[in-house]
């Protein structure tokens, strides 16, 4: 009686472990299909919660504005994206542009959220206002598309294009003669 015991007992932490096993695999396959799969608002809110999975490389722009500025490239090897973060400091504001590329190797945007901060004046007078604008253009489909703060798609055609000429040209402009290591 006893070994039959042992012998149900053995059994069911084997088929146990087993299960447990397979769960994992399908788990993972699940994961990184919606990782490859993640567009427009769905990258901004991946990056955020898995912001600190990625390795981070800063460099100093030094030139662009008048009070310096900064780029963080945020990659990993889990994610089939890599983020390249922009800040310009000036007296009259700062820029906060932030890029979503394809990891492959060929810099193809996937998103761009736009950061504009505005100051009524100099920070360093007091009683300076902030004005904020936000806006997002995606590139995910085969129609650029173009949002405002509150994700609502702008259809104007020339303001598309010129949001898009102005970002390709800064990211252009910003990492000229940058080693941009994928």
């Amino acid at each position: 009686m006893n070994r039959v015991l042992i012998i149900f007992l053995i059994i069911g932490f084997y088929s146990c472990g087993e299960k447990q096993k397979s769960e994992k695999k399908s788990e993972s396959v699940g994961i990184e299909k919606a990782v490859s799969e993640l567009k427009d608002f769905e990258l901004v809110q991946d990056f955020e919660k898995n912001k600190a999975e990625f390795e981070t490389n800063t460099i100093d722009l030094f030139g662009h504005s008048s009070e310096g500025g900064e780029l963080t490239i945020f990659h990993d090897k889990k994610f089939d994206y890599v983020v390249y973060d922009f800040w310009l400091y000036g007296e009259l504001g700062r820029l906060n542009y932030t890029y979503w590329t394809e990891k492959n190797g060929k810099l193809n945007f996937k998103l761009v959220k736009q950061l504009e901060y505005n100051y009524n004046k100099p920070f360093y007078q007091e009683g300076f206002k902030t004005d904020s604008t936000i806006s997002y253009l995606s590139y995910s489909d085969s129609k650029m598309k173009l949002f405002d703060i509150n994700k609502t798609e702008i259809t104007e055609s020339e303001l598309i294009e010129k949001s898009k000429s102005e970002l390709e040209s800064f990211f252009s402009d910003l990492t000229k003669g940058i080693e941009i290591k994928k």
